[in-house]
């Protein structure tokens, strides 16, 4: 009974300590993505908590358990450090994973679309190349030669504010510079101004 409980108490420690190195590793990957990806309000753009949500239960919660379960002292060295790679590789790919969701998550552009304006993200962006900045959407006029593929486009469900082939890029003092301005977001209308060094969101 006494050597049950040594080793239960072995594991658990060995699984706390798994815990705290992970919760610190992805406190700093999460930190350094989080001000250098979604600065000056960026974050209110989107539903990182979600994310956050997911990467933290499999990350966070899942290597320690697996930790508890598959390592053992009575276990030989071998098998333990193929165990516990097994874990590490689990890991890692999960947090890439994670990292690749939350790129996704970043702004792409703002777009003026009828009057109003709206924001679009990376992972939403037709574009090869995500450099963010204000567009006009210029719909084409009826019956020019460049409105049979809007139409297209259209019937394929590309909404106009994902088609860039239309966008007028907008210097930053033309717009939303003196007074803020309201921008449609997936989590509803967030402020926005432009200044000198960029947009900033609140």
């Amino acid at each position: 009974m006494q050597n049950t409980l040594k080793v239960y108490r072995t594991k658990f420690v060995w699984s706390f300590i798994h815990f705290l190195v992970s919760g610190l590793l992805l406190f700093v990957v999460g930190a350094l993505l989080f001000f250098s990806w979604f600065n000056n309000g960026r974050y209110l753009l989107t539903d990182l908590v979600g994310i956050a949500v997911i990467i933290l239960s499999i990350d966070l919660i899942l290597g320690p358990v697996f930790n508890f379960w598959l390592l053992s002292p009575l276990k030989s060295k071998r098998e333990n450090t193929i165990n516990f790679s097994c874990i590490l590789i689990l890991q890692f790919l999960s947090l890439g994973y994670g990292i690749t969701q939350v790129d996704g998550q970043r702004l792409a552009y703002i777009v003026k679309w009828q009057d109003s304006y709206f924001t679009v993200l990376k992972k939403e962006d037709r574009r090869a190349n995500h450099e963010e900045a204000l567009y006009h959407f210029n719909e084409p006029r009826v019956q020019s030669n460049e409105r049979a593929f809007y139409e297209m486009m259209i019937k394929n469900a590309i909404p106009p504010i994902e088609m860039y082939e239309y966008f007028l890029e907008i210097s930053v003092s033309s717009e939303c510079y003196e007074s803020s301005c309201e921008v449609i977001t997936k989590s509803g209308l967030v402020q926005f101004k432009n200044k000198e060094n960029g947009m900033v969101f609140f």
